[in-house]
């Protein structure tokens, strides 16, 4: 029997899947706090390369996710435990208070300050 071209159960169960994945909700706080000193025309800059990094992080690994996984000879099955044990992980420093603690000196904090592009590292890709 021929499947319809538009299944909407499947399409709605990617999309909520990539919704979560992406978490556009979550990412307005950091969005905003780190780009407060810029100017209007320097934060549309800063989101435009922010979700064209999106794009092009998740089109490249929905065409070469399971090629690099297979490269490195890694299973969809351990995957999903290093990712358990990463969200573990992240959740017993949370419990602890130690998640964000970081150590600068006054040289770095000058340059996290002044820095040019933040829409690939800290809101495309964390």
């Amino acid at each position: 029997m021929i499947q319809p071209l538009f299944d909407f159960p499947v399409y709605f169960k990617f999309f909520i899947g990539l919704f979560a994945l992406v978490n556009p909700v979550g990412i307005i706080p950091v969005f905003i706090s780190m780009t407060s000193y810029q100017t209007a025309t320097a934060r549309n800059k800063t989101n435009l390369t922010a979700n064209l990094s999106v794009a092009i992080i998740l089109w490249s690994s929905l065409f070469l996710g399971d090629g690099i996984l297979q490269l490195f000879g890694i299973s969809i099955d351990s995957f999903r435990i290093a990712g358990g044990i990463l969200v573990v992980t992240i959740a017993m420093s949370m419990i602890s208070g130690k998640l964000g603690e970081d150590k600068q000196n006054k040289q770095e904090k000058s340059e996290t300050a002044i820095r040019e592009s933040i829409g690939v590292v800290p809101l495309a890709l964390p």
